[in-house]
């Protein structure tokens, strides 16, 4: 009989070359665990840094803090009074102009005004209308009366040197208001005065009263 063989024992393969602690780790994941370090170190920097400005400028401003708070309140009180007064002005619609650029005077008005620079009493009272002329009859003041206050006047040496038109307003049942400013040198003084007048007429354009 054949003796048994011994059997050889088997080696086993060499490992793999490589570190001896397992895989090494692809470098994306080094990169991704560091980040959030490097982020958190950047945000204290910039915490700190706007600590240490805002104690700088505590350490300026501390000592005149009365004054900059009343400055600053101050500001705040003009700033809010501005607005009260503007707002209600930018929101409120800005009524027509109907003051008188376009609006021309009465004819009767214009006569009235000459008659005085002429000292003509009948150019004045044509310019009356019936029912104003009626009214001055009802008070004793006649075509003639005026007559003889132009001729004084004139004897006086009052002068109506001219007239102004400061502008005019349509009034309800078609009557107007037209004012006039008018220069007026007496004798005894060396200067002019100037007396305002305002005009009502009628439909008709004739003068119904004179302010």
């Amino acid at each position: 009989m054949e003796e048994p063989r011994e059997q050889q024992p088997v080696s086993a393969p060499p490992p793999p070359a490589g570190p001896p602690y397992g895989a090494t780790p692809p470098l994306g994941v080094y990169a991704i665990s560091a980040t959030p370090g490097v982020a958190a170190r950047v945000a204290r920097l910039l915490f700190h840094r706007a600590f240490w400005y805002a104690e700088q400028l505590w350490l300026v401003a501390r000592p005149q803090l009365g004054w900059i708070i009343l400055t600053t309140f101050l500001i705040g009180v003009i700033g809010f009074l501005s607005l009260l007064l503007v707002l209600p002005r930018l929101a409120r619609e800005q009524p027509a102009d109907i003051r008188a650029a376009w609006l021309q005077p009465a004819p009767a008005v214009l006569d009235f005004l000459r008659g005085q620079q002429t000292y003509d009493a009948d150019l004045m009272w044509n310019s009356f209308s019936a029912s104003f002329q009626e009214s001055l009859q009802a008070r004793d003041f006649t075509r003639e009366a005026l007559a003889e206050q132009m001729e004084q006047e004139r004897r006086n040496g009052q002068r109506y040197r001219d007239f102004e038109y400061i502008g005019g307003v349509k009034l309800p049942d078609a009557q107007a208001m037209y004012f006039y400013v008018v220069e007026v040198s007496v004798p005894q003084s060396a200067r002019t005065r100037a007396i305002s007048f305002v005009f009502t007429v009628d439909r008709d354009g004739k003068i119904v009263a004179i302010e």
